[in-house]
Order: structure tokens, then C-alpha cells, then sequence
């Protein structure tokens, strides 16, 4: 190996991490200079003293990089997450990145951490090891990490202009149901979620409630005669470093009651809330960690990013 020094990350890191992660990732996983800030530098999580760079210790250049984030969730007690981790092209298969990634395991086992993960957060870069090639399951598995079998996906879709959302059907549905955008409606939403999608999904709506996510972002399906919540759907409006939105947005979770599955509904909630999200100014919708290619490509979404699942017992 060459002189080389590992600091913890810090803010005046984040030029030269944007700069290797673009070398590092396809353009597709758009790890970029804002995500990185957002989603790994300014995120509660992180996991400060398991954040490290690799730099050279002669010319200063950076190597390599870690981001790690530890549970303040009881959702997942006693687990940790490797949110993000790099590595020069130029200076691969050195042992840089087992390097980093023991350190980061001696610093979770020390915390107390039982198991760790690679993705999957709550704001995460990624829901598993991206672009899983040989070398890249490789890599994790020669470090211990059990490899859940089969891939999951990010899906994408224009959903302006798009003739299979304009042409779906809603007349089966429109008698007996209806979608339309949160209103003050938290305890027939909470109680929904907490029968039907207890745990990460509840909890994911909860916060979003409280943290004041537009209305327009949370969109119920309602029974009307019993004027309960029987389904809803999360969307996300992504915006730029200026806090503008940019016309790319996400869709998820979204779901529906377990007693009215086999009726098409879900089929009908997603349409309509892809146009509440086209209506909200997204063009292009993202929907990720999913296995429901087919579902979601009845109205054109496609596969954009591929992913297995990956994680390591600690004890």
C-alpha cells in the first residue's frame, strides 16, 4: 500500500467524494455532490466515528471513502448500515476498500452493533449493493457478508404524455372508491397503516405527516360509503440545491387494505396517484426496491438500477 492516512469525513471532504463518486457509480445511481451533502453528511444517522476518507498521505489525493449511519430507531435495534462506499478505479484491488470496511466493522462492534447491512436506510443511496457484477458481490462476500439470492430494482417513467396512464380505465372503480390528497385526515390514516402496514411503512407516513410533507404528496384511497382509508401512496417531489423543484420525483410506498386485494385497486391507486404527481409538476417518477416489474410496467415504468441485498451478523 502507498503512505496513506484515514480521517473521519468531514464537510471539506465533499468536492473530492462527489468527484470519485462520479468515477466510482453509473450516472443511473445518481450519487452526486447534493445527495451526497443530503443523504450521508447532513443526515442524523451517520455514524460520525465509522465515516472515514482514504486519502494519499504524499499528495493529498483521496482514495477512497466510507459512509456508515447507525439506528436511532427501535424499528432496527442494534443495526447499522455501510450507506455508501468508493474507491478509486485507479487504485482498486490494493485492499483499500477491505481496509475500510474492517475499520468500519471494528468501530460497530465496539458500539454494540448485531448487524449491518449494506443500503436499505432510511435515506439511502442505495437498497443493496448496486450494479451487482461479479466483482462487486465479490468484494462483500469475501468480507463475510451473506448475499440475499435474486435482485430487486428501481423503476422509471415519463408520466406526462403517457398514453397507458391516460387510458387506463377508472370507471369499474370510481361507484365505490375515490383518491384524493391528504386533509388533516392522520387518525383514519394511522389507523389504516397500523393494521394493514405496521412497522417501516407506518412509521415512514408518520414522519412524513409530521414533518409537514405537502398534502399534495400524500394520497389516500378511500371507500366511500364507509369513508375509511383503504389504501394510500407517498410521493416526493426531488428538488435541486436551491431547494427548486426539478420535475423528477419518486412514488412509494403505497398500498392497499389486505380485504380488498384481487379487485384491481392497486392498479387504480397508482394511476391516480401518478397523476397527482404529474399534477404536482414531476415528469419523470422513480420507484424504488421493488420486485413488481410487471405491475408497475403496465403503465411504462422500466428498470433503471439493479440491486441484491447484502448484510453481516456482528455477534
Amino acid at each position: 500500500m502507498e503512505n496513506i492516512e484515514i480521517k473521519i469525513m468531514s464537510e471539506s471532504d465533499l468536492e473530492d467524494m462527489a468527484e470519485l463518486s462520479e468515477e466510482s457509480f453509473l450516472p443511473e445511481y445518481n450519487v452526486t455532490k447534493v445527495n451526497l451533502a443530503e443523504k450521508l453528511l447532513k443526515d442524523s444517522d451517520r455514524f460520525d466515528n465509522a465515516c472515514f476518507v482514504l486519502r494519499n498521505a504524499d499528495t493529498n489525493k483521496l482514495i477512497g471513502f466510507i459512509g456508515t449511519k447507525l439506528s436511532s430507531n427501535a424499528l432496527y435495534p442494534d443495526t447499522a448500515w455501510i450507506s455508501i462506499i468508493a474507491v478509486s478505479k485507479a487504485e482498486r484491488c490494493k485492499g483499500y476498500g477491505k481496509l475500510l470496511v474492517t475499520k468500519v466493522i471494528e468501530k460497530l462492534k465496539k458500539q454494540g452493533v448485531k448487524s449491518v447491512s449494506i443500503g436499505q436506510e432510511f435515506h439511502n443511496f442505495f437498497s443493496g449493493i448496486p450494479d451487482p457484477n461479479e466483482e462487486n458481490l465479490g468484494f462483500f462476500s469475501k468480507l463475510g457478508f451473506v448475499i440475499n439470492d435474486g435482485s430487486h430494482y428501481d423503476l422509471e417513467a415519463f408520466v406526462t404524455d403517457n398514453d397507458k396512464i391516460d387510458n387506463f380505465d377508472v370507471s369499474p372503480f370510481t361507484g365505490e372508491f375515490e383518491v384524493k390528497t391528504y386533509d388533516n385526515d392522520y387518525d383514519k390514516l394511522m389507523a389504516f397503516l397500523n393494521k394493514e402496514f405496521p412497522g417501516r411503512w407506518a412509521y415512514e407516513a408518520d414522519t412524513a405527516v409530521k414533518s409537514h410533507k405537502e398534502p399534495s404528496e400524500i394520497v389516500l384511497l378511500w371507500n366511500k360509503k364507509e369513508k375509511k382509508v383503504i389504501g394510500f401512496c407517498i410521493l416526493t417531489s426531488y428538488k435541486d440545491e436551491y431547494g427548486k423543484k426539478t420535475g423528477y420525483g419518486g412514488l412509494g410506498p403505497i398500498g392497499i387494505a389486505e380485504d380488498v386485494r384481487g379487485r384491481q385497486l392497486g392498479n387504480f391507486l397508482l394511476r391516480e396517484a401518478l397523476l397527482q404527481a404529474a399534477e404536482n409538476g414531476v415528469n419523470r417518477v422513480n420507484i424504488d426496491w421493488t420486485i413488481l416489474v410487471k405491475f408497475y410496467g403496465q403503465f411504462g415504468f422500466e428498470i433503471m438500477r439493479t440491486y441484491r441485498a447484502a448484510y453481516k451478523q456482528l455477534v
